[in-house]
């Protein structure tokens, strides 16, 4: 592993990945307008505040927005409204292939279309991430903008809680250039898993924020996945007439934990991936009975709930760690912790047509 720095900053492209389907906020984030694009919190969506985080950002000159054709209206809007002036370009996917096959699409379009070369940096980054604070976040990628890479850069959080929703990483031996060597990764663990992560120095939650050049992209997925470096090697048009050929992996699974050639930078930042209805109650302002409250609703001796009103009256009445959110065709009842199960109860409901 050789990244070595550098006197000069080198520009990057920051790659947003929007595609996604967002169902663990069901009923509110829905396939046809996923959580990246809601203004939940205050009067700026997910997607907005990702891109503001880059506005004055002088390591980053061009933004690359990657989205399937269903949400090319709404990224426009979002984008208009906010006034945003960074050089910006959207492209969207064929057909949705989770995030390996959105990032191959928008390295192969950058590439055929000269807007990079073997070596621009290419950072790629979730659209539906709260981070905080923005400038000690973007004071890591511009450190990183002043080195040569031989390696995939990954993001690592430091823990600030005891969290079974995230994968983690364990670091291994620390560089002199604050990089750490990647020892391996581990899927969501037990509570008793994440509470002994959580306790110890050698682990981080997994940011899904990624750092690499076209040249090291290619040679390592030309190692670690040869059905993908398959789509890889077509040319431009071939493979979008191909595209639907593709397997649909995450690139996790495809690259991430498959290479050797990886290092980790630690980041100390305040993180969320807005993930469940539980991470929505963490990150909101609460009541003096710490309840988060939206809409019309009457919550009588009722604490530590989160309570979503659209259109009808809620009322509620000793209760305590409940999730009610309710829009114009649903309404949801969930004990807090249980709401990430939320995906296998929208299965059942597919199955049963009720969606």
């Amino acid at each position: 592993m050789t990244t070595s720095k550098k006197s000069k900053m080198s520009l990057m492209k920051a790659i947003i990945l929007a595609g996604g389907s967002g169902k663990r906020l069901w009923p509110i984030s829905k396939e046809s307008y996923p959580k990246q694009f809601l203004k939940f919190l205050d009067h700026e969506s997910l997607f907005q505040k990702t891109l503001l985080r880059f506005k004055n950002f002088r390591s980053v000159d061009e933004i690359i927005v990657v989205i399937n054709k269903s949400f090319k209206k709404i990224v426009n809007e979002q984008i208009a409204e906010i006034n945003y002036q960074k050089k910006t370009k959207i492209l969207i996917e064929p057909e949705q292939k989770s995030t390996a096959g959105a990032i191959l699409f928008a390295i192969k379009s950058l590439k055929n279309s000269g807007s990079i070369d073997e070596n621009t940096k290419l950072l790629f980054v979730p659209s539906d991430h709260l981070i905080f604070p923005k400038d000690k976040f973007l004071s890591y990628i511009e450190n990183l903008s002043m080195f040569d890479l031989d390696d995939i850069v990954i993001f690592g959080i430091r823990p600030h809680k005891i969290e079974t929703g995230f994968g983690y990483i364990k670091i291994g031996k620390k560089r002199d250039d604050n990089l750490e060597e990647v020892d391996r990764f581990i899927e969501k663990p037990s509570f008793e898993k994440a509470k002994e992560y959580f306790l110890s120095e050698k682990y981080l939650w997994n940011a899904g924020i990624f750092l690499f050049t076209e040249k090291i992209f290619e040679r390592e997925i030309k190692n670690c996945s040869p059905d993908l470096y398959k789509f890889y090697e077509m040319s431009f048009e071939k493979l979008l007439k191909n595209f639907s050929l593709m397997p649909k992996i995450s690139i996790d699974y495809a690259l991430i934990e498959k290479t050797k050639n990886i290092l980790v930078q630690p980041i100390e930042v305040s993180f969320s991936d807005v993930g469940s209805w539980e991470s929505i109650y963490d990150i909101m302002q609460k009541d003096e009975n710490k309840n988060v409250i939206r809409g019309n609703v009457v919550a009588s001796d009722t604490k530590n709930s989160l309570i979503f009103a659209k259109k009808k009256v809620i009322s509620t009445m000793g209760l305590e760690n409940i999730i009610v959110v309710e829009t114009e065709d649903a309404i949801f009842l969930a004990k807090r912790g249980k709401s990430h199960k939320v995906k296998e109860m929208l299965e059942k409901m597919v199955k049963k047509s009720q969606i």
